[in-house]
């Protein structure tokens, strides 16, 4: 019996079994059970079109299946993701509506995927340039009723997706409808065993950071600041470190923990400084100087 096929159809049972999945729900509308408990055994080669259903529906990528990493041999389809994912990261969100509006016209929006991948940064686009978050949020759940997972499990991408919900209703200050979101992903994401993005996770817990900041619940701000610091530290990245930083020094000057305020915005300036984001080093430089201006008020 081929190795290669056995350790497939084990990873899949696993994987099934870890998310309390009956064969039958893993594989309705994309095999039969017949088709999936042979897999599982080893008994069958599993078609590469069913494996990248499974994989949706099981909430992974599909390199979870195999030993390989990423192939670097990007498609048209991935080279369109990879485009508009840079461009969301420069907040070029013009140029971002220019590719969506381009690539709505192709045949390549017949794939769900992909149509998924628009309709969301879609709604990116409605909410940075036109302001329209009815709109943006109404594009965000068409996405979403485009996802292969089942209610049970969410893959990468719809937390990704669902993130950027929660972030709609936190600037519509709805923040009981987001926190609720975030608690939600936060719940899913410990049943993805191989979850690739650490920025997804900085970006949740700055977030929520964020929400109880504007709640007054300056502890939970604190524990969800410092969880994200935690995450940068051990993946070595400063990707949100710096806004970590300064939320946490937030929380610290609104109880009055100036000492402990003006470590964390010191730390927050250096590495605005070090990005050359001007703009949130000026910010955080008011912010220091109205810490240290109430530190000596209250030596006083």
């Amino acid at each position: 019996m081929n190795g290669h096929l056995q350790e497939i159809g084990k990873r899949i049972y696993e994987l099934r079994k870890h998310l309390n999945m009956t064969q039958k729900e893993l594989c309705e509308g994309i095999c039969t059970q017949a088709y999936i408990s042979k897999i599982e055994n080893g008994s069958l080669a599993i078609a590469a079109d069913i494996l990248f259903e499974i994989a949706q529906r099981l909430g992974v990528d599909i390199n979870y299946f195999y030993d390989t990493q990423e192939n670097s041999r990007y498609d048209y389809l991935q080279e369109v993701e990879y485009q508009v994912r840079e461009l969301v990261d420069k907040t070029d969100y013009r140029s971002l509506y220019e590719i969506i509006r381009r690539e709505e016209k192709t045949p390549l929006m017949q794939n769900k995927r992909f149509k998924q991948l628009l309709l969301w940064h879609k709604a990116i686009c409605e909410r940075h340039l036109n302001r329209n978050f009815s709109n943006a949020l109404k594009l965000i759940d068409q996405a979403l009723s485009l996802s292969e997972t089942n209610n049970k499990v969410y893959s990468e991408r719809d937390i990704e997706i669902l993130v950027n919900k929660a972030n709609l209703y936190l600037e519509l200050r709805e923040y009981e409808q987001a926190i609720e979101i975030y608690d939600r992903i936060i719940l899913n994401m410990k049943k993805i065993p191989y979850f690739k993005n650490d920025r997804i996770k900085i970006n949740l817990y700055y977030n929520l950071a964020r929400v109880h900041l504007f709640l007054d619940n300056y502890y939970e701000t604190i524990k969800y600041a410092k969880t994200g610091i935690n995450l940068c530290r051990k993946i070595q990245s400063m990707y949100g470190l710096g806004q970590l930083y300064f939320i946490l020094g937030r929380a610290y000057e609104e109880l009055d923990n100036y000492t402990q305020a003006l470590e964390h915005f010191q730390k927050a300036k250096f590495l605005f400084e070090l990005n050359e984001n001007d703009n949130l080093t000026m910010k955080t430089l008011y912010n220091i100087k109205d810490v240290e201006s109430s530190q000596k008020s209250q030596n006083i």
